[in-house]
């Protein structure tokens, strides 16, 4: 019992964070490999916990849902065709191999945000950005903790995106690509339901707060929260999988 309460108290943490910026899924990973899951259970109860964050983080700013979802409609597309690859991947390599390519990835979204945003730059501009959402489509379907912090890489690049408006396309582009990808976790018969409930709550109501929080959040904070999250999280996982 006290182990889900733990669960619960890591999901209020991880939903806020995951509301404001994103990667903090990288937290609850590990809580869950603590309490003797397996690296892949741990991987898909994870992923089907954390998911509501995303979409309870859009309710302070559902009433411009619909004009965001067209916006960003062909990105959310291909996001989802790239988690769909990821999950069945996950489901068909074995366990190790994707613990070795975490830390490098997330390491590698948290240097790109380091990059200045240019303006935009018309179809090349376009292409590179839908390059880098399937990508990050992929490794959500895959693994998925950091995924937040890919797709603001990517984003950022287009500076006419403020903040707010950057959050905002995330929550919508992550939610939507971990829901596809967890339906096909689902039936892969590898979760663990209690741990996966006690996730869900939890990152519910920190997600509900924590994209409150980010709609008023000064560009400078915001910028650091995501880059301490990626940058610490990479940094945990290389000592973890390579130095411990």
């Amino acid at each position: 019992m006290l182990e889900y309460i733990l669960i619960f108290a890591v999901g209020i943490l991880v939903g806020g964070i995951n509301g404001m910026a994103g990667g903090a899924s990288v937290i609850s990973y590990p809580v869950l490999l603590a309490t003797g899951m397996s690296p892949v259970s741990a991987a898909i109860s994870n992923a089907l916990g954390v998911t509501p964050a995303n979409f309870f983080a859009l309710i302070a700013v559902r009433h411009q849902m619909r004009a965001y979802f067209k916006e960003y409609r062909k990105l959310i597309i291909i996001s989802v065709i790239g988690s769909t690859a990821g999950a069945l991947l996950l489901l068909s390599v074995p366990p190790g191999v994707f613990e070795k390519m975490v830390p490098f990835l997330l390491l590698f979204a948290s240097f790109s945000f380091l990059i200045k945003a240019k303006p935009n730059r018309g179809a090349r501009h376009d292409l590179v950005e839908r390059i880098g959402i399937a990508a990050s489509g992929l490794y959500c379907g895959y693994f998925g903790p950091g995924q937040g912090v890919m797709v603001i890489a990517v984003l950022a690049r287009d500076i006419r995106r403020d903040p707010k408006t950057l959050n905002t396309a995330k929550n919508l582009i992550v939610g939507w690509t971990s829901l596809i990808s967890n339906i096909i976790y689902i039936f892969s018969g590898r979760a663990v339901w209690p741990v996966v409930a006690a996730l869900v709550v939890g990152a519910s109501i920190g997600g509900t707060y924590g994209g409150r929080y980010a709609a008023r959040m000064p560009a400078t904070l915001y910028r650091a929260l995501i880059l301490t999250v990626g940058f610490g999280a990479s940094l945990w996982l290389f000592w973890k999988y390579y130095l411990a």
